[in-house]
């Protein structure tokens, strides 16, 4: 599927700079906003790589799976959105080769506090934590690290609504340790990006 998809997206920017958008992409709804199935392309600038991102607007709202590739064509991130914001599973890649597994919760927009279940890492013990809403997401649940060229797990960590657990390092030579601690700040929770959800849509946490 992954595969099946990158090529999709690969084809489809490829015809984005030859000007012939296929008519289903990117279109807006009655209201002006966002709709349905997007291809975005953002250059090179200020250093960072440029890019090409591909999924779904529900009204102007990101949601479900977004892909993002490289300029090279190569995977970089598959991620999860709901309402515009980060919530479920993201999976990160260097050069099209898997690094990261992890987790997000996102928040709801319409009021000040969202509530998320936390369980104690030691009793097990589960409860409610209010967290402020213009947070945006928040890490929750298992991040897994991997070896790229080989696959291998290198390190887990557990995260409770942003504060980390546990941390658990599977027998990492030096040179794994280093690769594992790079990549992990390149990552967008290591990097100070948060997401904001925009105003005015109401949301039901409890539905798929």
């Amino acid at each position: 599927m992954c595969v099946w998809m990158c090529c999709s997206v690969a084809a489809m920017a490829q015809a984005k700079y030859m000007g012939t958008i296929p008519k289903d992409v990117n279109k807006m709804d009655e209201g002006g906003k966002r709709q349905g199935m997007w291809l975005v392309s953002q250059p090179e600038r200020m250093g960072e790589e440029g890019f090409t991102e591909f999924g779904n607007y529900d009204h102007g709202f990101k949601s479900g799976k977004w892909y993002k590739i490289d300029g090279e064509g190569d995977l970089v991130s598959v991620e999860m959105f709901k309402n515009d914001v980060l919530d479920g599973e993201v999976k990160y890649y260097a050069k099209g080769m898997l690094t990261c597994i992890g987790h997000y919760r996102g928040l709801n927009p319409e009021t000040k506090y969202d509530t998320v279940m936390v369980i104690h890492p030691v009793t097990g013990e589960e409860s409610l934590k209010a967290v402020q809403s213009d947070r945006g997401t928040t890490r929750h649940g298992l991040w897994q690290f991997f070896d790229p060229q080989t696959g291998k797990l290198i390190k887990e960590e557990e995260y409770q609504v942003d504060d980390l657990v546990y941390t658990r390092h599977f027998n990492l030579t030096k040179a794994d340790s280093i690769a594992s601690e790079n990549q992990a700040k390149k990552l967008p929770h290591a990097a100070g990006k948060q997401y904001k959800p925009p105003a005015g849509k109401e949301i039901n946490y409890t539905g798929n």
